[in-house]
């Protein structure tokens, strides 16, 4: 299949931002974020036989209804400004990209992983300066079914922001701007940027060509997992997929040193409702930290039940100790050497680092634009080695959504417990 770009426009807000909102300043959080760009991807099978007509119209309805959301979200169409650290809401707009695939959509559904075409759905910004924060574009297959895809700057917002305006624009699309709440845009004044900061960001692994990969875990499958580290009984979904697909990175990481190097796991966790703190869960922006563990190695620690009680171990903790906190300033100093720690971790060539990012628990499968709820909902494709964890449509389960070189899909695919607890 062939993706063709059809059209690019700026979508800008429906009226003026007011000049006393025309300026953002960024948190603290914010500024330690990379200036890359992250997203996702929904794919929604075609309900009618009027192809053409129901394209023309639901490109209308998103454009539309795009353009009425961006009044209450009006930093999505602003620009950064690095030398401010701050969003200039200028309402410049949001890139507006419409792409048709000649093909159908459930060969891309149910036949093999399409990494190229994949890739070809989400276009990829090639830097922030200048231009836009957020880019959407939207792909139309010849059986009328769409791919929504949508990428950010992570200095806009973490995921949770962005499910927050995606479930918005659906509300607005299928119901009107008058169901819509605004979000909350004082985290900066709860969090300000105190000096600079000198944020230095791993290379990305050039001439390495990395490819998207889905292992789909079951509810089923699940439930088994859970029995097998029945000694934790408080074990949750994620924890128990975040340690079997540890278990097996450490397994191949041994195979490829030829010893076994220490083991660390850096993982993403919202702290909207974590944090003794009254900040409200619609917070726009980036309200999250990184839950690091370190772990040395040994043949006796090779064992799932030991992989499940390191994993629940380091959440459990950092769960606590951020349960405690009561202040702004120790929530930014925890966040900040929690950033530290995991840049460090990411630089280093002694550890056999595995980086995981669960969206588990956001309403992705809820957003409506009026045609349905998505079939599917994946991650765009970033240049680096990282699990991303997405709930199933149904079922209870799990998808993994895994960045891997061509050579180590070839080894995790062949691995005994990929084979028998994925599909």
């Amino acid at each position: 299949m062939k993706v063709e770009v059809q059209s690019k426009k700026l979508i800008k807000p429906s009226s003026p931002t007011p000049n006393h909102r025309r300026k953002l300043n960024i948190s603290c959080i914010d500024e330690l974020q990379h200036p890359g760009y992250a997203g996702f991807l929904f794919y929604y099978r075609a309900d009618g036989e009027n192809h053409e007509d129901d394209t023309f119209q639901r490109l209308c309805l998103l454009e539309e209804s795009l353009s009425e959301t961006l009044v209450i979200f009006y930093p999505l169409a602003g620009r950064y400004i690095e030398g401010g650290l701050f969003i200039d809401c200028n309402d410049q707009g949001v890139e507006f990209v419409y792409a048709r695939v000649n093909g159908q959509l459930d060969h891309l559904l149910q036949g093999d992983f399409d990494a190229d075409l994949h890739s070809c759905l989400s276009e990829f910004p090639l830097g922030l300066a200048s231009n836009p924060l957020v880019i959407i574009q939207v792909n139309v297959f010849e059986c009328g079914g769409l791919v929504i895809s949508l990428r950010s700057c992570h200095k806009l917002g973490d995921m949770c922001t962005m499910a927050t305006f995606m479930n918005s624009w659906a509300t607005v699309c299928r119901s009107g701007i008058n169901e819509l709440a605004s979000p909350y845009f004082e985290l900066s004044s709860l969090f300000p940027v105190k000096g600079s900061v000198v944020t230095r960001w791993p290379p990305l692994c050039g001439g390495v060509k990395f490819t998207m990969n889905r292992f789909a875990f079951s509810g089923a499958a699940l439930s088994r997992l859970k029995l097998a580290a029945a000694k934790n009984a408080r074990i949750s979904r994620v924890e128990v997929v975040c340690a079997l697909l540890c278990k097996v990175f450490v397994t191949l990481d041994q195979a490829k040193h030829g010893r076994l190097r220490p083991f660390v796991v850096c993982q993403s966790m919202n702290l909207r409702g974590r944090v003794n703190l009254p900040i409200p869960t619609n917070a726009f922006g980036n309200f999250y930290t990184m839950v690091v563990g370190r772990h040395t190695m040994d043949q006796n620690s090779l064992n799932f039940e030991a992989f499940v009680e390191m994993i629940h171990d380091t959440f459990a903790s950092a769960k606590t100790r951020y349960a405690a906190i009561a202040d702004r300033e120790s929530c930014m100093n925890m966040v900040k050497d929690s950033t530290r720690e995991s840049k460090e971790w990411a630089h280093s060539d002694e550890e056999n680092v595995v980086a995981i990012s669960s969206w588990c628990g956001f309403p992705f499968y809820d957003i409506d634009f009026g045609w349905g709820k998505p079939h599917l909902v994946s991650n765009t494709c970033i240049p680096v080695r990282m699990v991303f964890l997405i709930d199933s449509k149904s079922n209870g389960g799990i998808d993994a959504w895994i960045i891997l070189s061509p050579e180590e899909k070839v080894l995790f695919e062949q691995d005994p417990d990929i084979v028998a607890f994925t599909s």
